[in-house]
């Protein structure tokens, strides 16, 4: 594959963009609060594919957090 065909091929794909919120802080099962991802999950993020990014985000929307200890309340 060419430099020029990699590179346009690189520009067309683009990556899923993080679905931080900026509400970061684990509950006791080490799931943010905020995106519902875990730890592990938050930190491969831009190693991931497109296609695992689509698989977090579907396990991401279908948990839910344990709730927060300080207030026993669950933020999402």
């Amino acid at each position: 594959m060419s430099l020029f065909v990699f590179i346009i091929n690189k520009q067309a794909m683009k990556d899923i963009e993080s679905p931080c919120v900026k509400i970061c802080r684990q509950d006791s099962n080490d799931v943010c609060f905020g995106c519902r991802r875990t730890s592990e999950e938050i930190g491969n993020w831009s190693l991931y594919t497109n296609d695992e990014k689509k698989a977090v985000l579907k396990k991401a929307s279908e948990r839910r957090n344990a709730p927060d200890t300080s207030t026993a309340t669950f933020f999402r």
